[in-house]
């Protein structure tokens, strides 16, 4: 007797959960897009201690008849793709036809659909009906969930405890809503709701819903377009910085997706503008041809694969990294008021009060706007033919009102002020912003001076370091600097470009022959400039508790001013920090 056995339809199903149904967060999102292909506009999702004891989805699309009822829970059964073609063409959120029969091979599961003509109630466990009979004549679908893992005892061990069962749920909910903001989303757990958002359509709006007033007031938005794509949405500026990369979410064709290089180009952009260790909320919703993207190359179909990678990234880098640019991005030294927090007693389904979330909105989007045109922009930009410092077109401009330094604190901080906003301004911070920008320019350029040194410097490495150098001398001569080798494992420099700052010659001339031998393999010009930038501009730069006269003073000012991006040096920490007259008047009791 042979020793390969086919295996029956009920052990396929379970070993097909394992990688469908995961946890219960999996089996909700393969409900809720489901109802999302069925064309519903109001979704609720009903669960019993995080959904280990219930898992209810209700919408009101366009059901199913009776014969579909029964075929949906067979394993490989879709009305989304009917042959090869349609694998190139995916419009829907599913396609392979594995999650129902997935998960009711491991739950006891009801089904109660109606399309207008049949209404149907089936009962399904452990992949086997048990009964059919007519449902409760409503238009839409309600599936039910019960029993999860209840004969799967491994995978229900590896269950997380319900806090974090319930936060990864609320996780998905809230991604999948940000991508449908046509659709209503009502998460309830325990009969205390967690989420809603309005169906609205408004983007802007269930960000507000779900993410709330400081961080909507802190959002950019993008739209952008090439031959290949389409992208809008919304950023935040650096007010909103998280520790982890969940809140950078990506939307493709309206599909929830986590793919590495879009998650790198967008942590890129923010490169020099946020720190290494931060990350921003970003809602980004891709649009493109089908058949340039794959979608079936992960059972829970949550990464992607991008034909035309690069015309993407490029598009995303540029898009984002010119939004940030020309957006009001001053660090605030206050918390926003939270002017629709919903009551702490709002924790029911009947106690829940819609206004709350809705019809306040529109007074707090009104009040919004007021303030960005009070406070739009604090970057000032200098015209490439005028030497003076003007405001740029964003910010309401006002005559004869500079913004003018009043002193030092702690021998760090330098205090601005303008009509209506108080500054601080970290010295050391603005220094190495103006001395970043500087030498990126510097490095940019084709021609360059050079100065001949008076004293020729001998520098010395270790023989993989010197052969790293020795491959890009090349390179090195570009910069400006004249070279020899001299003796073993020692260079010889006689000159260096003349925009090294006076005095620090030799350390600048260190600096860059170490980091060029950094370069092992392919020499990384782009790369290089950045890095050199940085490394010069942090060491170059006016050192904290040093005092600066009033003269000093204004010259950062000016100088910070006419930086491209001033809120930042070039590792993320703020040099800019405001306070409006309003919010200071408010910590000294003056207004309400």
């Amino acid at each position: 007797m042979g020793k390969i056995n086919v295996m029956n339809d009920n052990l396929i199903n379970k070993i097909a959960a394992g990688e469908v149904v995961e946890r219960i967060a999996n089996v909700v999102k393969e409900l809720v897009e489901n109802s999302i292909d069925a064309e519903s506009k109001n979704i609720k999702i009903e669960l019993i201690e995080s959904g280990t004891k219930l898992i209810k989805v209700i919408d009101d699309g366009i059901g199913m008849s009776r014969e579909d009822a029964r075929i949906c829970f067979c394993r490989h059964a879709t009305s989304k793709i009917k042959n090869e073609n349609d694998l190139y063409f995916i419009n829907t959120l599913g396609f392979r036809g594995e999650a129902l029969a997935a998960i009711s091979a491991v739950s006891n599961t009801t089904l109660d659909t109606y399309d207008g003509k049949e209404s149907t109630l089936i009962n399904i466990k452990a992949g086997k009906i048990l009964s059919e009979k007519v449902g409760s004549m409503r238009k839409g679908t309600i599936i039910e969930v019960k029993e999860l893992f209840y004969n799967t005892p491994a995978r229900l061990k590896f269950l997380k405890s319900l806090n974090t069962e319930l936060s990864n749920t609320t996780a998905f909910i809230e991604k999948i809503a940000l991508s449908h903001p046509d659709i209503s989303f009502t998460l309830i757990n325990d009969d205390k709701i967690v989420l809603k958002t309005s169906g609205s359509g408004d983007l802007y709006k269930v960000i507000h819903e779900i993410f709330g007033l400081n961080t909507t007031k802190n959002m950019i938005k993008i739209n952008a377009e090439n031959y290949d794509y389409i992208i809008n949405g919304y950023i935040s500026n650096l007010n909103i910085q998280k520790s982890n990369r969940n809140n950078m979410i990506t939307l493709v064709n309206g599909r929830v997706v986590t793919n590495m290089a879009v998650n790198r180009t967008i942590k890129d952009a923010y490169h020099t503008v946020l720190a290494e260790n931060k990350f921003p909320i970003v809602v980004i919703s891709i649009e493109t041809d089908p058949t340039i993207i794959d979608v079936n190359i992960h059972p829970t179909k949550q990464d992607i694969k991008f034909s035309k990678l690069e015309s993407l990234t490029d598009l995303l880098f540029n898009t984002i990294k010119g939004a940030l640019n020309q957006s009001n991005n001053t660090f605030k030294g206050y918390i926003e008021t939270s002017y629709n927090t919903p009551s702490k007693e709002v924790n029911t389904v009947n106690d829940y009060n819609e206004y709350t979330l809705n019809d306040k909105f529109s007074n707090v989007y009104e009040e919004e706007k007021i303030e960005e045109k009070k406070y739009e922009s604090l970057r000032l930009n200098l015209d490439d033919n005028d030497e003076e410092v003007v405001y740029n077109e964003s910010e309401i401009k006002k005559e004869d009102v500079f913004i003018k330094p009043v002193g030092l604190a702690l021998g760090t901080y330098l205090i601005a002020q303008d009509e209506d906003i108080m500054y601080m301004i970290d010295i050391h911070a603005a220094n190495e912003r103006i001395n970043y920008e500087k030498y990126m320019q510097e490095l940019k350029k084709d021609k360059v001076y050079t100065t001949d040194m008076l004293f020729p410097i001998q520098l010395e490495y270790s023989k993989n370091e010197y052969m790293n150098i020795k491959d890009n001398l090349d390179e090195i001569r570009k910069l400006g600097f004249e070279v020899e080798e001299f003796g073993d494992n020692t260079f010889r420099v006689t000159a260096h470009p003349s925009w090294l700052k006076e005095g620090y010659e030799e350390e600048s001339t260190r600096r860059i022959f170490e980091l060029m031998g950094e370069f092992k393999n392919k020499f990384d010009r782009i790369k290089f400039n950045e890095k050199a930038a940085i490394r010069l501009a942090c060491k170059m730069s006016v050192k904290a508790n040093t005092n600066i006269g009033p003269l000093e003073e204004e010259e950062l000012l000016n100088r910070l001013f006419k930086c491209e991006f001033p809120y930042t040096c070039p590792h993320g920490r703020p040099t800019i920090i405001k306070y409006p007259k309003y919010e200071l008047e408010k910590l000294f009791k003056r207004v309400n």
